[in-house]
């Protein structure tokens, strides 16, 4: 239940934050909601209670790390109110640095899908998004649960930047 709790105050604060003052998906068609059943987003720790009654997500799990974490997949179509939370953040990333303190980050894996990601100088992803999303993990990251899948996530992030060569983007 306490989980619950969590999920529904981060789901309540990005809920009135979005990336752009307008609909992203009209730059990329889409891209990051084109789902199938080998497509989706992670749930994090605990956030498929949220999903107990709803029937348009598939999850699985998947090995991730040495644990099994839930995937979530759907066909492309959701209440934008019911999304998951790795939804709601895209195209950005908590990262736990070095040093043990959160970042939010542009998602490294996200670079090629999502021209917000681009560099293009008249696109910038709002501030009170950033915010928002900083908001939200501050809160979650002081779960233990979260706090130890966000630390195997940034361990997986760290690899993929060293694989591709890419920078951490930090906010």
């Amino acid at each position: 239940m306490y989980k619950k709790i969590l999920y529904k105050k981060a789901y309540r604060i990005l809920n009135i934050s979005t990336p752009l003052n307008f609909d992203c998906g009209v730059l990329c068609n889409n891209k990051c909601c084109k789902g199938d059943n080998n497509k989706g987003m992670i749930l994090f720790p605990g956030e498929e209670i949220m999903y107990a009654n709803e029937s348009f997500l598939l999850i699985k799990e998947k090995d991730f790390c040495d644990t099994k974490i839930l995937f979530a997949s759907c066909s492309g179509k959701c209440d934008r109110k019911l999304r998951p939370l790795a939804c709601r953040i895209f195209p950005l990333v908590p990262y736990i640095n070095k040093d043990g303190l959160l970042q939010i980050i542009n998602d490294p894996r996200a670079k090629y899908l999502c021209p917000l990601l681009t560099g293009i100088d008249h696109i910038k992803i709002s501030p009170v998004f950033k915010r928002n999303v900083r908001k939200v993990f501050q809160r979650l990251s002081q779960d233990r649960d979260i706090r130890e899948y966000l630390v195997k996530l940034s361990g997986v992030l760290e690899e993929y930047m060293r694989f591709t060569g890419t920078d951490i983007d930090t906010l």
